[in-house]
């Protein structure tokens, strides 16, 4: 059995947040919720629906914030996707047991939350994964 519940959403960096959200509203008449801050890593998100599955859109504002960095490498397009797994250890041993490394384990403090949940994070990185940045995360509602 899998240890991903779910494809929990695909995330879009961009440079103009306004613009991109005029895009997704106006060609494919995407819900937009509420810009997040991710204070940490200096970047705004904004989650939006398409057809009734997530995605959303993750904007810097700062040079400093991994979102610029993979602008200034990648350009716009798609970041990651995300996979929704209900126990983060776990789904971390079982992909070390498969012979994936995690790249990249974030914790937020505490008091952190995101969209009514708290997140524990971590991430494959894109040369293991055929060019694609894999975010595992384990929500809990606040």
């Amino acid at each position: 059995m899998s240890f991903v519940k779910d494809i929990e959403r695909v995330a879009i960096a961009v440079r103009d947040l306004d613009r991109a959200r005029s895009f997704f509203e106006t060609v494919f008449d995407a819900e937009f919720e509420n810009i997040e801050d991710v204070k940490d890593m200096k970047f705004r998100y904004q989650p939006f629906r398409v057809g009734g599955k997530l995605m959303e859109l993750l904007c810097p504002y700062d040079e400093s914030s991994p979102i610029a960095r993979f602008l200034e490498t990648r350009g716009e397009g798609v970041h990651h996707v995300t996979f929704q797994v209900d126990d983060l250890e776990q789904a971390i041993a079982e992909l070390k047991k498969r012979g994936v490394e995690i790249a990249y384990r974030h914790q937020y403090a505490p008091d952190v939350s995101f969209e009514g949940y708290h997140w524990d994070e971590a991430f494959v990185h894109p040369r293991d994964a055929f060019g694609v940045l894999i975010h595992l995360a384990q929500k809990r509602k606040v």
